[in-house]
């Protein structure tokens, strides 16, 4: 039986050092008083939101929540993308932003406080808005990018930062020093990047592939990225010094980095990724597999719950 006015709510209670959880204890009885009908389910491990996602799918729920950063929204998503018995666009998602970096809340300029999330439930106001679907081809996987994704020194920082998260250390500045000291640990590495009809070739620092416009918190790696405007948007660093980047450190914010000689931007449909090295593709900031990976566009698939028409 589909529940139409019912939420799910899944919940990673470790999400920015417990934030989530201290969160949720506070906001249930808000849920009681406002009426809401929902159902609560939490992660124990990584992963688990797919499933929970699913199994909350296959129990009639049509409005899924997740509480927590973007790892925790990239698992609902991809719980969402991944299954074939309903249509996505069925299906509304949304975010509690209680992450990191809060990339995709910030897009979409989610609340934060606990009334105000009451106030967007209730009103339920949807859009559509793009993914990436990512073929790993060696592997014959099939994941989905909502943000951000990205090879080299990205996927290096988020290697760091996951292998942190997994020993309990999490937060911004356990983020911040994975980055700082991937600076002086990251070495480029020789990729081959397609999109569309165009091919390079060479030693880069990082790719990124975005949806949105910043990963890490605020990052503009993609500066032209929207969510709707159905093309990839594509970031190439080239083999760059560290003085050369700390010099532009202040650019990586306002996305004037992209004018450095040594950076190209490229938008398209389809694209591909190759490395002769061993090199983890990083997708809304938690690390898949190796290349190569072949990347497509998929317009106006996912119905995101917005605090706007």
């Amino acid at each position: 039986m589909i529940k139409e006015n019912s939420f799910a709510f899944i919940l990673n209670p470790v999400s920015s050092c417990g934030k989530s959880l201290k969160f949720w204890k506070s906001f249930e009885p808000l849920l009681h008083k406002h009426q809401i009908n929902f159902i609560y389910k939490q992660t124990q491990k990584s992963g688990d939101a797919i499933a929970l996602t699913q199994e909350a799918i296959n129990e009639g729920y049509r409005k899924i929540i997740a509480i927590g950063g973007d790892g925790t929204l990239h698992q609902v998503a991809n719980g969402i993308l991944l299954q074939h018995d309903i249509d996505s666009k069925e299906i509304s998602m949304g975010l509690i932003p209680m992450g990191t970096g809060n990339d995709f809340g910030n897009y979409w300029k989610l609340p934060k406080r606990s009334e105000q999330i009451i106030t967007q439930l209730k009103k339920n106001s949807t859009i559509l808005q793009d993914v990436i679907k990512v073929n790993f081809t060696a592997e014959n996987k099939t994941a989905f990018i909502i943000s951000m994704g990205g090879c080299g020194f990205d996927s290096h920082v988020a290697v760091k930062a996951h292998n942190q998260k997994m020993k309990g250390h999490g937060g911004k500045l356990v983020y911040l020093r994975c980055l700082a000291t991937s600076l002086f640990s990251y070495k480029a590495q020789k990729v081959t990047v397609k999109i569309d009809d165009e091919k390079l070739s060479g030693k880069i620092f990082s790719v990124a592939i975005g949806n949105n416009h910043s990963n890490g918190g605020g990052i503009k790696q993609c500066p032209a990225a929207t969510m709707t405007d159905g093309k990839l948007n594509i970031t190439v660093i080239g083999d760059i010094s560290i003085p050369q980047i700390l010099w532009n450190l202040k650019g990586l914010f306002t996305g004037g980095f992209t004018k450095h000689y040594k950076v190209k931007t490229f938008s398209g449909l389809k694209a591909a990724l190759e490395s002769d090295d061993k090199n983890i593709l990083e997708i809304d900031g938690e690390p898949y597999y190796n290349l190569p990976a072949e990347f497509e566009i998929i317009p106006a698939c996912l119905k995101v719950i917005t605090p706007f028409n």
